[in-house]
């Protein structure tokens, strides 16, 4: 006797679209974890042209399957504090804060009321969500993620014995501290001080003191001179020395690579050139300033002592209107 026949099955909305293609699946016959899935490889315009192709993709593109990953890669910090991840209607609230980001409308903004020294502020610097204030000789660092709503102030070991005069932040990958790409996004603090020293600073610690001015260091340059395979800190003096230090070397090797004379004044600023970094120019209370070259040969230029780095041309002096006035004046 032949066994019963089996049940066909139950005819669903896949199997009909299914069918009416000739057996082989749409895109729309997708559930919305697996275009959530696919979502996650498309930008904002994409998912703009997914949600116009019809109905059900629409809904799909508007889950909060897509876009909480979307706004948890964005602002991971504002997410997870927020507690967005238990809520609903992530896409709204994503373009919402994107609009208002873009507008500079800031909503409620934090003011905090700073215990610190007595001292005066002298300068004040943002490292990713971190603030570090400068105050005399004393360097303090403060949280600005924090699970509370109280920001302390956490001090830096005490390493200048004076006044700083200034601070910079430079990326890590272009010193000797570098090791591995996980530390590609950290910066390291470089101090100059009123104690003829310059600091460098990363995790909260002096890692190397710089020695060689023969006064208080009056500034630092806003970038670093060279190419990858050479990175040189520019340091202007009280005495009116513009010094070359490297970033590459490390333990007793002297850092100091060069010095440079022709101002008659303290230096007051030092800015190497954007399109080009092996030019740096510098100015002092005397109204000069001065154009100088990158070291590349070993050939001595006038003008610089010590360090054997030589460079390529001999450094100018300029005016304010920019006329050339002389060369480098000093000792060889």
């Amino acid at each position: 006797m032949d066994s019963p026949l089996p049940p066909p099955p139950p005819t669903t909305t896949a199997a009909v679209s299914t069918a009416a293609t000739g057996g082989a699946k749409t895109l729309a016959d997708l559930d919305e974890d697996a275009v959530a899935h696919c979502a996650g490889f498309l930008g904002l315009r994409d998912l703009a042209s997914l949600a116009m192709t019809c109905r059900g993709l629409r809904r799909a593109s508007y889950s909060d399957l897509i876009w909480s990953p979307v706004y948890r890669e964005r602002w991971p910090e504002q997410f997870f504090s927020s507690g967005l991840s238990q809520v609903s209607g992530i896409r709204e609230k994503y373009l919402a804060r994107r609009i208002e980001l873009q507008q500079f409308k800031f909503l409620d903004p934090s003011i905090i009321q700073l215990k610190s020294h007595t001292i005066p502020p002298s300068h004040i610097l943002i490292d990713r969500n971190c603030i570090i204030v400068a105050q005399g000789s004393i360097l303090q660092a403060m949280k600005t993620y924090t699970s509370s709503d109280d920001f302390p102030l956490v001090e830096m070991p005490r390493e200048h014995n004076a006044r700083i005069t200034c601070a910079r932040l430079f990326p890590l990958r272009d010193t000797f501290l570098f090791r591995s790409e996980a530390q590609i996004q950290d910066n390291v603090l470089v101090t100059s001080s009123c104690d003829h020293t310059i600091r460098l600073w990363w995790k909260g610690c002096s890692q190397r003191c710089f020695r060689g001015h023969n006064g208080p260091v009056t500034t630092l340059a806003d970038k670093l001179l060279g190419d990858a395979n050479a990175k040189f800190l520019a340091s202007g003096g009280e005495d009116g020395t513009v010094r070359l230090w490297s970033f590459c070397t490390s333990g007793k090797r002297h850092a100091l690579k060069a010095t440079f004379y022709g101002h008659q004044k303290p230096i007051t600023a030092l800015s190497v050139a954007g399109h080009k970094p092996s030019l740096l120019v510098s100015i002092s209370q005397d109204a000069k300033g001065d154009a100088m070259g990158h070291p590349q040969e070993p050939a001595r230029g006038r003008g610089e002592t010590g360090g054997g780095s030589g460079w390529t041309r001999r450094p100018d002096i300029f005016d304010t209107y920019g006329s050339i006035q002389s060369g480098h004046r000093g000792t060889t």
